[in-house]
């Protein structure tokens, strides 16, 4: 499994580790990405995550073939 690294908005720049292989869909937006995921929540809906990245990195870092981050290394 291959993880992508990118910054969540409003969580003081926490990141979030995303699996390119459950991304359905990408919203780009004047200041932020919306990632459309397979994965559910507990009422079944797509979780979707808010990253400070504009569209074009984001699709940059899910389509080039970059190391998994190790563990703590966040």
């Amino acid at each position: 499994m291959r993880l992508v690294q990118l910054t969540l908005i409003g969580q003081a720049a926490m990141p979030v580790f995303i699996n390119p292989d459950q991304v359905v869909s990408l919203v780009a937006l004047p200041d932020r990405t919306q990632i459309v995921t397979t994965a559910t929540s507990a009422h079944g809906a797509s979780i979707v995550y808010d990253v400070t990245e504009l569209a074009a990195e984001v699709i940059r870092r899910l389509t080039t073939n970059a190391a998994v981050a190790p563990p703590g290394r966040a």
